[in-house]
């Protein structure tokens, strides 16, 4: 059961939390804070994709979990920040015009 739980919710959750943290960081904090962000959630996905590289044959079952954490957590949160980025700062600049 909590398979399935990650499965339908830590997409929808890492999507919103990637949306809000991108839409304030665009907004309030400025553009170098959303390359901040945008440049850490790379990061860790970098990392975990090393860590996906490094599972040998007949270790699969290891890569399980960083794999559920690549595609279901850091790639929509990635993916939500940078658009909530471009609409953050969208809307700080046509409120400054």
């Amino acid at each position: 059961m909590a398979t399935i739980a990650t499965f339908a919710y830590l997409p929808l959750v890492s999507f919103v939390l990637g949306a809000v943290a991108g839409f304030t960081a665009g907004r309030w904090l400025g553009l170098r804070s959303l390359l901040w962000l945008i440049g850490l959630t790379s990061a860790v996905g970098l990392g975990l994709i090393v860590v996906l590289a490094g599972v040998g044959t007949g270790e699969e079952y290891k890569a399980f979990r960083p794999l559920v954490w690549l595609t279901a957590g850091v790639l929509p949160f990635l993916f939500a920040a940078i658009m909530g980025g471009v609409g953050g700062r969208s809307l700080a600049v046509r409120t400054t015009t």
